[in-house]
């Protein structure tokens, strides 16, 4: 096996769902990452879809997706002698890895101020709701309160739809993002100086990109941005802009936009189809080299401008939904940026799975998982290391790693 980056560091992790693709990260790097458990291994372990409908500990995709590349350790924390064992292991780590409510650990004899004065270069890394201060902080939390909390529910959905909570938990996978980078930042910091620190991670903070600019809309014009839906800031429907039905499913357009050729040259493709129409004809055969990105950001700053031509543009506008219509998503797709026209498919699992892009690339990893006899494809990792390259393994059964891990403790 190649080298890896973070070879030869030790993480212990306790956590449950929110800090768990954290730890990930760092096991797919090749860092040690030893998962402690309770003795009926948690939430995660018992979340389906399971494997083959098989429910049990060591069969949920849930807890599969986020637990790559670990090892699992069984101890009963609300017992003093495993309270222990957990101590030890934690002083035997470069990095500690929590997702407990605030107080927990500390009650457990796993203090991060404690374990410092023992270890001070240790990294110990929370992954809170809202962190580990302020009024909130010992506030219940789970991944759709983080998601209202961030306020990206209030920007989801159509605009006549009450907020929308997106697919997944995203509270959770932020969070876990932005621990892994404050961690590394940590370490490489302890590593150069004998320094360890506390990083604290609010999932709330973290969901603050997601919002792009949200808060800044408020600061500045004290005005909350809302719902846009489909035509995001546009304030009318526009041609080729949004998503389309196709024979088998959908795409998305936004040829309008800057980075790809401008609608003429998609009425030419409608055109050499035998859809144009009467686009051809006027009033739309004027109209159609206005439609560009300064046509945009016109009728963006006054909407009123465009009402005149508001019929026209919803008649190309049916023209265009015909023509889309009459493909597949991924003829629409390659021969659109055949043309540089952006153009994407939405994109469904099953669409994902055979993505000629993602094949090309190998992207999907083969994962084999012994005591099931089977061989299972993951999505790879989000990055690309030339020399120092992401590898997944199996994620562990419960408690597998136990007996070996706590018979090498002093």
């Amino acid at each position: 096996m190649a080298e890896r980056s973070l070879d030869g560091v030790r993480v212990v992790e306790f956590t449950g769902e929110a800090g768990a693709y954290c730890g990930r990260l760092l096991a797919d790097l090749g860092a040690e990452v030893i998962k402690v458990e309770p003795p009926d291994g948690g939430l995660a372990r018992h979340i389906p879809p399971y494997f083959h409908g098989q429910e049990g500990p060591d069969t949920s995709l849930a807890f599969w997706v986020h637990n790559t590349s670990k090892k699992s350790v069984v101890l009963d924390l609300d017992q003093s002698g495993d309270q222990r064992k957990a101590r030890q292991l934690a002083l035997g780590a470069d990095i500690v890895l929590e997702d407990c409510p605030v107080g927990y650990l500390a009650e457990r004899g796993l203090r991060y101020e404690e374990l410092k004065g023992e270890k001070p270069a240790l990294v110990y890394t929370s992954v809170t709701g809202f962190g580990q201060t302020g009024p909130h902080a010992g506030f219940s939390f789970s991944d759709i309160v983080g998601q209202a909390m961030g306020g990206i529910m209030t920007l989801a959905g159509e605009p006549e739809d009450p907020p929308n909570m997106i697919v997944g938990n995203q509270a959770y996978a932020s969070a876990s993002v932005h621990a892994a980078q404050g961690t590394l930042v940590a370490l490489l910091h302890a590593e150069a100086t004998g320094a360890g620190q506390h990083v604290d991670v609010s999932a709330q903070e973290a969901l603050s990109m997601s919002q792009e600019t949200a808060m800044q809309t408020w600061d500045l014009q004290k005005r909350n941005r809302v719902r846009t839906g489909e035509r995001g800031m546009l304030p009318i429907s526009l041609p080729a802009v949004g998503v389309y039905p196709t024979q088998d499913g959908h795409v998305s357009l936004f040829v309008l936009a800057p980075g790809g050729a401008d609608f003429p040259a998609f009425v030419d493709w409608m055109r050499e189809n035998g859809m144009a129409g009467d686009l051809d004809q006027e009033p739309y055969a004027s109209l159609v080299p206005q439609l560009n990105m300064a046509t945009i950001t016109q009728y963006m700053m006054n909407p009123d401008s465009a009402q005149e031509v508001i019929p026209q543009l919803q008649h190309i506008n049916e023209l265009v939904r015909d023509f889309v219509a009459s493909m597949s998503s991924v003829q629409m797709y390659e021969e659109g940026q055949g043309r540089n026209l952006l153009v994407g498919i939405v994109s469904t699992p099953e669409n994902l799975a055979h993505n000629s892009q993602l094949r090309a690339r190998e992207w999907y990893v083969g994962v084999g998982f012994d005591y099931l006899q089977a061989t299972l494809e993951f999505p790879g990792p989000p990055y690309r290391l030339s020399e120092t390259p992401a590898v997944i393994t199996r994620p562990p059964r419960l408690g597998e790693h136990t007996d070996e891990t706590l018979a090498a403790l002093k």
